[in-house]
């Protein structure tokens, strides 16, 4: 349509003419008058696209590494902190909040409160170094004295 309107103007018909020439040909589906005369007016002005001009758009994502910095210095403050509480300080989308949290720092929120959902090698070599330590406590009492070990976290 916008092709036709284009020819149409630039044989100098006008844009009530145009109209009804759609109307007639294409029905319901043919633009609005008030489009119509907007791109006969934009024709007319020098346009030569068939395409609307890019408009300006906000960011697909605000995620960046400042942003998962600061979720996560907020997380670390207080592992009970909720995504709506998270979403309010740091002025983003609950949404967004909830994807940084489970898919960049891989957390899930376990009892009411943000863990890790994968282990770090720091935080695997604190759990050997733990075990390690256990170890040596009870092996001088021989490995029957292992089944004596009860394991908990601290939630």
């Amino acid at each position: 349509m916008r092709f036709y309107i284009f020819m149409r103007c630039k044989l100098g018909e006008s844009a009530k003419l145009i109209n009804e020439t759609l109307q007639t040909v294409c029905g319901d589906c043919a633009y609005s008058y008030q489009t119509v005369c907007r791109w006969v007016k934009e024709f007319n002005e020098g346009k030569e696209s068939l395409y609307d001009c890019p408009r300006p758009r906000r960011p697909k994502t605000c995620v960046n590494e400042q942003t998962i910095a600061s979720i996560k210095k907020d997380i670390d403050e207080d592992p009970h902190i909720s995504v709506r509480e998270l979403s309010d300080t740091n002025g983003l989308s609950f949404g967004t909040v909830h994807t940084v949290i489970t898919e960049h720092l891989r957390m899930k929120k376990v009892c009411a409160r943000w863990i890790p959902h994968l282990l770090t090698v720091d935080r695997k070599r604190e759990r050997v170094r733990y075990t390690a330590e256990l170890l040596n406590m009870f092996e001088p009492h021989g490995p029957k004295r292992l089944s004596h070990i009860v394991t908990a976290d601290k939630t």
